[in-house]
């Protein structure tokens, strides 16, 4: 997808409604992009005066969605372990003054590297739970709007 495609699929929403794997994959993995969409969301519905699109989820879309972000979040494991390997996995060349500032150099890449990772675990989880809180939300909701039209008479004489 190109850069601007997120604000696109918000364009796109404001007009005519948008799947949620067309919302949320337009923006996998870049969280600034979920924020800045929601928020132009908003901003669109209501320029638009009330009358603008809809978002909908399909329970298989949101279920897509958040597997997607589930390998993430497992890719973003890895990681961790790898880093956590490299700092253990080089030997100082000498003893001189040279070799030790390199790999005092090198075991702090390794350790930014790791911390950066460490945030975009907690940042992907807690997008993962919210994705699940909407999801389960969304099924409470039409669960409870299926049961407010009583039992179903669909084959019944």
């Amino acid at each position: 997808m190109m850069p601007d495609s997120w604000y696109n699929a918000i364009s796109r929403e404001a007009q005519d409604g948008l799947s949620a794997t067309e919302a949320v994959s337009a923006v996998l993995p870049g969280g600034a992009a979920v924020g800045a969409a929601i928020g132009a969301a908003k901003i669109a519905g209501g320029a638009a005066g009330g009358g603008g699109g809809s978002w909908s989820f399909d329970p298989e879309e949101i279920d897509a969605v958040i597997a997607d972000w589930k390998a993430l979040q497992e890719q973003l494991n890895e990681d961790s372990s790898r880093f956590a390997a490299l700092r253990t996995a080089f030997l100082h060349p000498s003893e001189d003054d040279p070799s030790s500032q390199y790999m005092q150099s090198l075991y702090e890449s390794i350790s930014g590297l790791d911390e950066f990772n460490y945030g975009m675990v907690e940042y992907v989880h807690s997008f993962i739970e919210k994705l699940e809180n909407a999801a389960k939300s969304i099924g409470q909701q039409d669960d409870a709007g299926a049961s407010a039209f009583g039992p179903s008479t669909i084959g019944e004489s």
